[in-house]
């Protein structure tokens, strides 16, 4: 035991140090969103912050606060070891080690699992798995096969954002339930059982995805104890039910105290600049209506016919495999999960498992492709039409297809041990060698701790401000840049009436300018003057007066009197992004804080005929707003949203247009003004 142990951290090293994860530099994800969670868990709490100045792209703002959305359960593993680095003097503490430490659970596991038969193992006639023949070669193809997956050696080589982590830590995860299933097969213990099924239930916590694996691992493992002859057996069995459940209800009580509901995830929350995301998450989108052959030969290409190849374009390139459909669908493909030569062994192990069910032959094979199935079948079902597909999601199927490979192998390895293990390593060297790895440097590369505690802190510790908002968002507001984060600098000009004027037209007596230059994420605002003008008695042209000079533009007319200068609150983040202050042109979707809003008031611009009854949608949170009111203006329509109330600072995702246009750049809309407050 303890030289497997030594076996499986040196390996889990080598992995982490030979894909420079860990480096002379760096221990430090580059990522700060589990560290600023770690922090937070540390100091009491599910919240990063209470603040919405923690706001950075992906995490969600709800009533109780910042969000992360990548699950607690990674947090919670490197929480312990946090608390450790404090006691001796280290915070952060570096975030990699924790990583080694869970690839190497997950070696150890995978390879006590498929060990050759031992004195401790149950007697055949119990379980019957492995067979007498199994041997080291065995072992060795199983863990390739499992542990050390091209697939996951390719993420790990390449970036390792939080995105990646996260799919790293799930198919650890995947592969300790299968192991941790195949041993307790081996040799059943009440112990083995209710370790593994607790386990199971809490997977939910790491990702959504991987928890059905862990009600596959908890089913079949249920049934294997029930074979075993005992009077306790229903004891032990509602006992590890029990567990199972409370790691599922831990995962819905938390979903609940963080994102307002048991069952979100934090993804209809998550606020980013990606406006057709925007759409596909909170409303609809064209993908998830297309007809079953169509979306399973998108799913079935996609996985083989390597897009990770021809993807250059952006998130909604066409062309990219055979089998895409024309629908819009956001999609990154960047690394090599699979190739068409996984397929024929995919299919070989599923016969075979088949087969083993239906001769009452080899148990494991039968455990395998059972847990393969019940796994995989669900993740299959919601990848048909998910809102998104990428290389990262796909590695979420990569279990149950280890699975059925490992089935492959053992009837290979039963035959040709030797041939099949150097076949097995030279198609492993193969697939890791011609992999395609996305590293760009700046989101990969392990950074050192002075980085990785201020960009953690920046999130966890971040320093509140006040952010009173106006009542309404409208583009003849000389001040509607600094409440919106759309502009880096800009100069409003008004005459005396308040009217907007260009700002290169002859300065006249109450003209004003308002100017704002972003600093970081506040705005330096000035508002000048042109005061009145002088009496002409008073002034000759040839007095060295400034007012008396010939007229310039409104903005550097040098009769120009400060009246006020100001460091306004930092910006609430990607308010309004995109939103063209100028034209008022609006991307199919963005987003607006407001606070204490019962209802929303849009002045909107759009083309003839509009079916204003759909042409713009409205949320606040996970609240969808029923349209009350329609008026029509000769080039738009007010449209009048109610529902609520929502007390506090909220977020309010807004639509225009039909969703098989969320991968415009614009829409054809436009929008004046916001209001969420009668005045």
């Amino acid at each position: 035991m303890a030289r497997d142990v030594l076996r499986s951290l040196a390996l889990a090293i080598v992995l982490v140090v030979a894909c420079r994860q860990i480096t002379l530099h760096g221990w430090y994800a580059p990522s700060p969103g589990y560290r600023a969670q770690v922090d937070a868990l540390l100091a009491g709490r599910l919240a990063l912050t209470t603040t919405p100045d923690g706001l950075v792209h992906d995490l969600a703002w709800t009533p109780t606060g910042v969000h992360q959305v990548w699950g607690l359960g990674v947090p919670l593993w490197q929480a312990p070891f946090e608390a450790f680095g404090r006691a001796i003097g280290l915070s952060p503490f570096p975030d990699r080690v924790p990583l080694v430490v869970w690839l190497a659970l997950m070696l150890l596991v995978v390879t006590r699992a498929f060990r050759p038969r031992g004195p401790g193992d149950a007697p055949a006639g119990e379980t019957g798995w492995p067979r007498p023949s199994d041997t080291r070669w065995t072992q060795v193809g199983a863990i390739v096969m499992t542990a050390l997956l091209p697939a996951l050696v390719t993420v790990v080589r390449g970036r390792i954002g939080v995105y990646e982590e996260a799919a790293i830590y799930a198919y650890g995860a995947g592969m300790i339930l299968l192991g941790g299933l195949v041993a307790l097969g081996r040799a059943p213990t009440t112990t083995r059982y209710l370790v593994l099924v607790a386990f199971a239930g809490s997977t939910g916590l790491l990702r959504p995805t991987v928890w059905f694996y862990g009600l596959a691992t908890a089913l079949i493992a249920s049934a294997l104890v029930w074979r075993r002859t005992g009077a306790g057996r229903v004891r032990v069995l509602a006992l590890g039910a029990a567990l199972f459940v409370a790691g599922g209800a831990a995962l819905y009580a938390t979903n609940a105290a963080r994102f307002g509901r048991g069952s979100e995830f934090g993804h209809r929350l998550n606020i980013h600049s990606l406006p057709g995301n925007l759409i596909a998450t909170r409303f609809s989108y064209p993908f998830e209506r297309v007809g079953t052959v169509e979306a399973a030969e998108e799913l079935f290409t996609s996985l083989f016919d390597r897009p990770e190849l021809r993807s250059k374009r952006g998130f909604y390139q066409t062309g990219l495999h055979h089998g895409q459909s024309a629908h819009p669908r956001w999609r990154e493909y960047y690394f090599t999960t699979f190739s068409w030569p996984y397929l024929p062994a995919i299919l070989a192990g599923l016969v075979l498992g088949v087969l083993a069910w239906r001769r009452r032959g080899d148990p494991l094979a039968r455990v395998l492709v059972a847990w393969a199935v019940l796994g995989g079948a669900p993740l299959l079902a919601f990848f048909l039409r998910s809102p998104s597909v990428a290389s990262r999601y796909q590695l979420d199927l990569a279990p149950a297809f280890v699975a059925l490979l490992v089935i492959a192998w053992r009837a290979l390895a039963a035959r040709w041990p030797r041939a099949g293990l150097a076949a097995v390593l030279g198609l492993w060297l193969l697939a890791v060698a011609t992999s395609k790895v996305s590293r760009p440097r700046t989101t990969s590369d392990p950074i050192d701790r002075e980085a990785a505690a201020r960009t953690a802190y920046e999130i966890s510790r971040a320093v509140a401000h006040d952010h009173p908002l106006p009542g309404a968002y409208e583009l003849a507001d000389p001040f509607i840049p600094t409440w919106t984060d759309a502009l880096e600098e800009y100069a409003r000009c008004a005459d005396a009436l308040g009217a907007r004027i260009a700002c290169d037209a002859p300065a006249l007596p109450g003209d004003s300018v308002v100017m704002g230059e972003r600093v970081d994420r506040r705005w330096w605002v000035e508002r000048t003057v042109i005061p009145d003008a002088p009496d002409e008695a008073t002034c000759r042209p040839a007095q060295d007066d400034p007012v008396c000079r010939a007229p310039a533009t409104v903005l550097t007319d040098p009769a120009a009197v400060l009246e006020r200068a100001y460091l306004a609150p930092p910006t609430l983040y990607l308010n309004g992004f995109e939103w063209n202050l100028a034209t008022g042109r609006v991307p199919p979707a963005t987003l607006f804080y407001v606070d204490d809003a019962d209802h929303l008031a849009l002045d909107v611009t759009g083309p003839p005929d509009t079916d204003w009854e759909h042409a713009v949608r409205v949320a606040i949170g996970l609240d969808h707003l029923r349209l009350v009111a329609v008026a029509e203006t000769p080039s738009g329509a007010q449209l009048r949203f109610a529902g609520g109330p929502h007390p506090g600072l909220q977020i309010a995702f807004v639509t225009f247009g039909p969703d098989d246009e969320l991968d415009q750049p614009r829409s054809a809309f436009g929008l004046r003004s916001i209001r969420w407050r009668d005045q």
